[in-house]
């Protein structure tokens, strides 16, 4: 991209994700007369993972290269978490991530939980939606199912889990819900 400004400002985006936030950022640098003021504008920005600029010398010529954050989930509508669970603010730019709600102590718990779900090679669930309460702990919604964890998330119930798909692979039969929160074992509900 090209702008005019006292600078010529090229910018190439590496990653495919697109944020609100980028098109603010080429606003932002229109009014940048300075390489400090360029370059603090761009260390600013919490999408940003890493970049590189380079200066034409006696050019007023600027090549930006950057490569975005690239989220995994949405923390409770307010900020988006990458897979090293780097924090950055949400901006209302994609819809079609996971949405996390609730009073999470453990982040990691989340990526546990979508690793755990979505990359089984037997059932390709889809997560939508993860919510986490002190009541009955912690629900990944699926396009297709419920899958009730609990509050806390054992090795046994992990082991339990990952059984559970194996079985269902071999019956052909997905339910609408899996309650993994029982001692002795998984409850099915395969609803209507």
């Amino acid at each position: 991209m090209n702008l005019i400004s006292q600078y010529e400002i090229n910018i190439n985006y590496e990653s495919g994700f697109e944020y609100k936030s980028q098109k603010m950022l080429l606003k932002d640098l229109e009014k940048e007369s300075s390489r400090l003021g360029i370059q603090a504008l761009i260390q600013k920005q919490d999408w940003i993972e890493n970049y590189s600029i380079i200066y034409k010398p006696f050019k007023k010529k600027v090549y930006i290269s950057i490569k975005n954050r690239e989220p995994i989930f949405i923390l409770n509508k307010e900020y988006f978490y990458d897979k090293n669970l780097m924090k950055f603010k949400y901006d209302q730019s994609n819809n079609e991530l996971i949405k996390v709600d609730g009073d999470i102590n453990k982040i990691k718990d989340v990526l546990f939980l979508i690793e755990l779900v979505e990359l089984n090679n037997l059932i390709n669930f889809k997560i939508n939606k993860i919510e986490y309460n002190f009541v009955s702990g912690w629900d990944v919604i699926t396009e297709s199912t419920l899958i009730r964890f609990g509050k806390d998330i054992p090795q046994d119930r992990v082991k339990n889990f990952i059984d559970t798909v194996n079985y269902l692979y071999e019956k052909k039969k997905i339910p609408s819900i899996i309650d993994m929160r029982y001692k002795d074992g998984v409850a099915i509900d395969y609803g209507k």
